[in-house]
């Protein structure tokens, strides 16, 4: 079940639909069986955005004398963490769809969440690029990413609502829940790392 070229471009396409705000761009993902495990093949897509990651790691913990890359340990936790962003809100919907008596839209939610994800790791991790390159400061790589940060959870509030045809404030419910589940994972991440 490996991705080609043609998937990825019109998921990501699909994906660029829905952030401007156009319920056919869920036409584009593959709702298969087989799209729904593909799916989950779209975090290799995010190995810059898992590189950048690592990088911005090891300049926290002040061990960026000692090159960016390179400690065993900083890239499982962080690979660990990576993996456990991605399926933690899949996850939790198993519960959520079958309390809200959704299941039969679980598969293309989880086919368009994991293609949002893929996409917004990647953006969200452009201005800690810019910041490791000495191209942007702190504060600038801050503000950056809170406006990247604010168009993909945009982006994540409407493929849910059309994914899962429910009311926006349900949406928001679950971006929300997203989003909690991955300040954790990123917390326990940080608490692994020191």
């Amino acid at each position: 079940m490996i991705l080609d070229a043609q998937e990825v471009n019109r998921s990501f396409r699909g994906a660029l639909e829905l952030l401007n705000s156009r319920v056919e761009g869920l036409q584009a993902f593959d709702m298969s069986e087989n799209g729904f495990w593909r799916s989950f093949n779209a975090i290799w897509l995010t190995l810059p955005a898992y590189i950048v990651s690592v990088a911005a790691e090891r300049l926290r913990l002040g061990l960026s004398e000692q090159g960016m890359l390179g400690s065993f340990w900083i890239d499982l936790v962080v690979a660990l963490g990576y993996g456990a962003s991605f399926i933690a809100l899949p996850v939790a919907m198993i519960w959520i769809t079958r309390r809200m008596q959704l299941t039969d839209r679980y598969v293309p939610f989880v086919i368009v969440n994991n293609w949002v994800t893929a996409i917004g790791l990647l953006v969200l991790s452009f201005p800690a690029f810019l910041q490791l390159l000495g191209l942007a400061s702190a504060g600038l790589a801050t503000i950056f990413g809170f406006a990247f940060a604010v168009v993909f959870l945009r982006l994540q509030w409407f493929a849910t609502k059309a994914t899962l045809d429910v009311p926006g404030i349900a949406a928001f419910g679950i971006v929300a829940l997203g989003l909690v589940l991955n300040m954790l994972v990123g917390a326990a991440m940080r608490g692994l790392l020191g």
